[in-house]
């Protein structure tokens, strides 16, 4: 399709105005939308239509209405992540709690006895720090996703 030129176009009307205000003007004072205009080609009936910035109410007399319809969408994503998030948070909490309690305070004793000679300090869970709020909000995750999956068993999806 060849590309258009200013003078092949002729503006139209806004929708539901009765202004004679083509899109090319400057108009005297500035509208709250910018006005919605079709333009088409001398000749054809091929049509560009803009509807950026078009008021609620002009968009949604523009829009499909389906009324009452009941449309059901079956989910169809089959990624990995859709299936194993919650195995996933559960071994990304296991493996912080293994490192925080267990191999860092080993570490930690052994850095300062090779260092020093003598362990003078103990580790100093970083989890636990801010009153443990991170045990609190992985404890929620995982008790809503058990939950969740629960339900979804009961109800026979998967």
């Amino acid at each position: 399709m060849p590309r258009l030129k200013p003078e092949d176009l002729e503006p139209a009307n806004s929708f539901g105005s009765s202004s004679t205000s083509s899109s090319f003007s400057a108009a005297a004072s500035a509208p709250k939308y910018e006005e919605t205009v079709i333009t088409t080609r001398r000749g054809d009936s091929d049509s560009v239509s803009g509807f950026r910035n078009t008021p609620p109410a002009a968009r949604a007399d523009m829009s499909n209405n389906v009324g009452d319809a009941d449309v059901l969408v079956k989910n169809t994503n089959e990624d990995w992540i859709n299936k194993k998030w919650r195995p996933a948070m559960g071994w990304l909490y296991m493996g912080t709690c293994t490192f925080d309690f267990v191999i860092f305070p080993i570490l930690w004793s052994l850095l300062q006895a090779v260092q020093g000679g003598q362990v003078t300090s103990q580790w100093q869970p970083l989890t636990l720090q801010g009153a443990g709020l991170y045990h609190i909000a992985m404890g929620a995750v995982l008790g809503i996703a058990a939950y969740g999956r629960t339900k979804e068993k009961v109800e026979g999806r998967n």
